[in-house]
Parts: C-alpha cells; structure tokens; sequence
C-alpha cells in the first residue's frame, strides 16, 4: 500500500517549555503511515530556516519519501503550542502558514501523486488550495482522504461538509456527540466514511447512517504527557487498515492504540 500526503509541515513551538519540535498535520500522517506498515511519502514544502533540516531528518529517519519535499524562500510553517496537563493548546493567531501560502503543486508533484494507492490533506483555510490540488491530482481508484480538523471553517451546522461528501472516501473530523448528530444524516449521502474522533472519549465511524463506535485506549495519567498529533496518528493506522480490510471496527481500534502512543512523549512523532 503506498500512501501520499500532502501539504502541511511545521515546526511546533512549545512556548511553556522552549521547546521546538518536527510537525505539521501531513508530516505527522505520513509519519504515522509508515510506521503502521504502508509505504508513505510526503509532499509539502519548507522555508530556508533550520526547520528544513529538522523537517528532512525526521522523514530520513523515518524512512519517508521526502523527494517532493521543495524548499522556497521564507519560513517554515509554525505552530504555537502550550500545555496544560498534558493537552495542547493552539494559540490564536499562534499558527503561520509561512511558505506555504505561495506553495503550489507542480505538474511533477501532481504526476508523483497520481502514482498512489490513498491521497491524504488536511483542508483548512490557510492551505485549502493544496487539498482541492491534492484530491484533483489523485487517480480515478485512489482512496481520498480528508482532514477537517474540528471543523470550523465548515461553516454553521458544519454545512460546508455537503461539497465533500460525492468526491472524498474518508472524513476525519474531531468533535463530539453533537458532532455526530449533525453528520449522521449527512453520511448516508457521503461517498465513504465519515470518523469523528473525541480524544479521551473515542470515537466514531459514520457509514450510510449507521455509527460504529470505539473507546480510546487507556492510558494511565501519569503517562499522558503531549496530546499533540494524536489525532493524526489514528487517522493513518485507521486509514492503513481501513485501506486493508474494510473493517470498521479494526481500523478504529488501530487509530486508538496509535494515538495512546503518541500522548505518551512530546511532540507529534517523537520517540
């Protein structure tokens, strides 16, 4: 299975701690992926500042295909980051897009991508120009993944998920059961799935209106250091089998058990 995703990489500033670490929602599925067992490559860009060569380290070490990885003049992507028992926050106005808000695919990115089995990207208002470039790149058969974050530039009642719904086979959306009751409906006029995930509370799988649900997989308290790029992790292991198997509940349970490793170091793919 060979996996792609595409847009974002940063680099994720810890302001409690004065700690700087590798992330960026694409970088930590790409990540992920690869370490639940699918071949995985990323397509994103950095800027001319040290977070390029933190960013190409992680993706060496991880054993990512970084060769669509451009580097342009400006920053890299950052995040703002505080903890507070273990859950981050993100700051307002604490996120830069940096270089990737000129990034755009090139005719050689858009073939790269053409070449995979599942296309993954986050859709987000800062970086939205590189899901509808991602999802229009991916083949006819591929797996079509997006990641709404919680939602908030969906709109009131999250109405702007309507537009997704015919061309995109997997929905990751954090919310909670509220978030549910306003998508049920909606998934039985969806092409796929639609996962919403609820942190400490599990999460859910909408399939043609019916929903599939799974506990988060325990960690103790005293374990639980950085919730960041939790829900990244479970979106690829669930992807990785979902692309598998088709089994719902599987692919639940694997997101789960890769999200409580994540929760358990800083930063989004630490060690």
């Amino acid at each position: 299975m060979k996996i792609v995703a595409v847009g974002e990489c940063t680099i994720d500033r810890y302001l409690d701690r004065r700690v700087e670490t590798v992330g960026g929602i694409s970088l930590n599925f790409a990540v992920h992926a690869r370490r639940a067992g699918a071949s995985a490559a990323l397509v994103s860009a950095t800027g001319t500042d040290p977070g390029h060569a933190a960013i190409h380290a992680v993706l060496a070490r991880e054993g990512v295909d970084a060769r669509h990885l451009h580097q342009q003049l400006g920053p890299t992507a950052s995040q703002a980051i505080h903890l507070t028992a273990g859950e981050r926050n993100f700051l307002p106005g604490g996120y830069t897009a940096g270089v990737l808000s000129d990034f755009r695919l090139s005719d050689d990115d858009r073939a790269f991508i053409a070449g995979f089995d599942v296309v993954a990207a986050p859709c987000f208002s800062q970086i939205d120009h590189l899901f509808h470039a991602a999802m229009t790149a991916a083949h006819p058969g591929a797996l079509r993944v997006a990641d709404l974050l919680d939602g908030a530039d969906l709109g009131p009642g999250l109405a702007g998920i309507e537009a997704l719904l015919p061309n995109t086979d997997l929905l990751f959306i954090s919310g909670d059961h509220h978030t549910i009751d306003l998508l049920l409906p909606r998934s039985r006029r969806a092409r796929g799935l639609i996962v919403v995930t609820m942190g400490a509370s599990g999460s859910a799988a909408l399939d043609h209106g019916r929903v599939t649900t799974a506990p988060a997989a325990p960690v103790p308290a005293a374990a639980r250091i950085d919730t960041t790029g939790c829900g990244d992790a479970f979106q690829a292991a669930f992807t990785v089998v979902w692309h598998r198997s088709h089994d719902i509940p599987a692919a639940l349970g694997a997101g789960a058990r890769q999200a409580s490793l994540v929760i358990r170091h800083l930063g989004a793919v630490g060690e």
